[in-house]
């Protein structure tokens, strides 16, 4: 617990992005995550339009967004991930550690 704690008081900008999370990805997420409010993408001047014009935004169809047209239908979901449905046993590990601490 105490790990986690001194990174969190280090800062966003101490935290370390797995290498398959692009630069235009990292500088967002820590953009976004800025101590001071201030500071942070998308509480700026140009607001939403910050956030908008970020180079991980490059290609996204915002109009499609606003017209909820973005897909060939209300149906489509193309786009997204498909899952199976969720049963009352616990997930399997993944064998990662990432709780070794908890």
């Amino acid at each position: 617990m105490m790990t986690i704690y001194s990174v969190i008081l280090r800062g966003i900008d101490m935290i370390q992005f797995p290498r398959k999370v692009t630069k235009s990805a990292t500088n967002l997420i820590k953009g976004l995550c800025r101590e001071r409010p201030s500071e942070r993408v998308g509480n700026q001047k140009n607001r939403l339009r910050d956030v908008q014009k970020h180079k991980w935004f490059d290609g996204f169809n915002w109009d499609g967004l606003r017209q909820r047209s973005a897909g060939s239908g209300p149906s489509d979901h193309s786009s997204y991930d498909s899952f199976t449905e969720d049963t009352d046993e616990p997930p399997p590990d993944d064998g990662s550690g990432w709780d070794a601490e908890f």
